[in-house]
């Protein structure tokens, strides 16, 4: 099978998925619908010739699907007097048809239910939707230990926390049903489903893609560039298999699965990233998996991400930065989310502050000290209309009540657009966070708090920014032999506190918390990739300075 994506300026009369018809012209899809009428009634006497016969059923609540008669389907499904696991599978399929994707849930772990423990270990399998590490670990596991992997990867693969909708899941095993339902016999529609011509790679397609939005042919030339080496290209018609490029990539990587608490937000790349050849897009990215949501796409979102020590909680701190205009988004404070999880049974919309800025939406908000998956969503207000989210995980330091006395420590620096005034304090800096950590422009803000100083202690601050560009062999080498120099090198900026000119301020609370924040100059560095670092220390003292730091790219002014 070749799947493929088409192309996003691509005129689409519609999706096969959704109407199965769309794809021929009117005259067609006329006489198909009159042809599928006359094979219901056909199948209608059968199973009252054959009362129970489980391929009759399905093929019943298969067609009538394809008729989009979707709520006559689900009549047949429950009436469904065949093998019991078997019933529940074509309800769960008329249901996920229908839209009721929870009860489709349902009626999927009910089939599970009713099958014996070889037949549930296969069809609860989630391991064609894994990347090559995960089905080799996957394949390791005993069926007892995969249902506890399985529960995880749903969780992990929800579209949405904000609305916990299990649309994907119900979209996995309403791919397993059709695969049956089609399979059944050797030629169905455009497919050869014998092993031997393919059947299996077929059945892996669908289950990992779902159905195609349509098929296309390339013509006889197309076909002989193909098919020509195995020598047998005038007897044979290789069509690929068309999808939309906003499909979605929900699995995140098998690492995020090992440790969750730990995943970074590269681990879920949710959607076609911009490629640089337009004209080959699979070549440059084919995920292991994707789906297409009945809700609406979902925008994955870029993050700038802080916690900030209080009292008895953190304080999170997270910028995402808005796409341009051309992909629809709607985003406003009012319909952004905070979400928490940290099991399939623990998620939860966090109360919090939203605040939008010139580039970039911020959300705050107090939460506990303890490891979780978090993530900003924006959820759209219409259905079919554009979502969008951050998910990574967090680990989170001890609050100010665990630190001990005398301890001293330091926030993750904040990166911050650059305003007209000075640079702000605390009651406003976090408005003004970055997106990301992309930075544009001559000047960069930078906002941290220290924690266990008064504002009266002497201190001593330094901020540097350091190039971080790998190194190419050939350049090493020159380096050595000294007819190259080291592209990476740090500038810094000292000074000593209380000082006129570098204010700080105050936050209350069980330890002193003292804000601080600058704008740095960044006119005279190069495009790259930098690191900026904080550096504070009792004045005199010879222990070795508190830092944090923090990576960022420079665009350049």
């Amino acid at each position: 099978m070749c799947p493929n994506w088409f192309p996003a300026d691509e005129p689409n009369p519609g999706d096969e998925r959704v109407t199965r018809d769309i794809q021929l012209t009117a005259g067609w899809r006329e006489r198909v619908h009159g042809a599928r009428n006359a094979l219901i009634d056909s199948l209608d006497a059968l199973d009252r010739m054959h009362p129970g016969d489980a391929w009759i059923t399905g093929e019943r609540v298969r067609f009538l699907v394809d008729q989009g008669e979707n709520d006559k389907a689900l009549k047949v499904a429950r009436n469904c007097s065949a093998d019991r696991a078997w019933c529940a599978q074509l309800t769960g399929f008329a249901l996920d048809a229908v839209g009721d994707y929870t009860r489709a849930d349902s009626a999927f772990d009910a089939a599970s239910a009713a099958m014996t423990p070889e037949r549930r270990c296969e069809w609860t399998s989630a391991k064609l939707l894994l990347d090559n590490k995960g089905r080799s670990a996957y394949d390791h596991l005993s069926c007892d230990q995969r249902n506890a992997v399985d529960a995880k990867l749903w969780w992990l693969a929800t579209p949405l926390f904000s609305d916990s909708a299990s649309d994907r899941r119900s979209a996995h095993f309403a791919r397993k049903v059709l695969i049956q339902l089609h399979s059944a016999l050797p030629w169905d529609e455009r497919y050869d489903w014998r092993h031997r011509f393919g059947g299996e790679a077929l059945s892996e397609m669908l289950e990992r893609y779902g159905w195609p939005a349509f098929s296309a042919f390339g013509g006889s030339w197309e076909e002989m560039s193909h098919a020509s080496w195995m020598g047998f290209y005038d007897s044979t018609r290789t069509a690929t298999a068309e999808y939309p490029q906003d499909r979605l990539h929900l699995f995140p990587e098998w690492r995020a699965v090992e440790d969750p608490f730990h995943a970074t937000a590269d681990a879920w790349q949710i959607n076609m990233p911009d490629l640089e050849d337009k004209d080959e897009p699979a070549a440059q990215w084919w995920p292991t998996e994707h789906y297409a949501r009945a809700a609406g796409p979902i925008r994955q979102l870029t993050d700038q991400t802080a916690m900030l020590r209080r009292d008895g909680h953190i304080l999170l701190a997270t910028a995402s930065e808005l796409p341009p205009a051309r992909f629809g988004l709607h985003a406003d404070t009012a319909n952004a989310f905070l979400v928490r999880t940290t099991s399939p049974s623990d998620i939860e919309k966090v109360p919090h502050n939203a605040y939008k800025n010139e580039k970039a939406i911020v959300v705050t908000a107090p939460i506990p000290a303890k490891p979780a998956i978090v993530g900003t969503e924006l959820r759209a207000a219409h259905r079919g209309d554009l979502s969008a989210r951050t998910r990574f995980a967090v680990t989170p330091p001890a609050t100010l009540a665990s630190m001990k006395a005398g301890e001293t420590a330091i926030s993750d620096p904040i990166l911050m657009s650059v305003g007209d005034g000075p640079p702000p304090g605390p009651e406003t800096a976090l408005q003004h966070m970055l997106g990301s950590t992309r930075v544009r422009g001559a000047k960069m803000g930078v906002y941290w708090e220290t924690y266990g100083w008064t504002a009266g202690d002497s201190v001593d601050v330094a901020i540097v920014v350091t190039r971080k560009e790998q190194l190419s062999k050939l350049r090493r080498l020159g380096m050595l032999i000294r007819v190259a120099h080291d592209i990476n090198g740090s500038v810094a900026v000292r000074w000593g506190e209380p000082q006129p000119g570098h204010s700080s301020w105050t936050i209350p609370g069980v330890v002193p918390i003292q804000a601080r924040s600058v704008y740095v100059d960044l006119s005279r560095l190069e495009p790259g990739h930098y690191a900026v670092t904080v550096l504070v220390g009792k004045h005199g003292s010879t222990l070795v300075p508190i830092s944090a730091s923090r990576d960022f790219v420079f665009d350049g002014v």
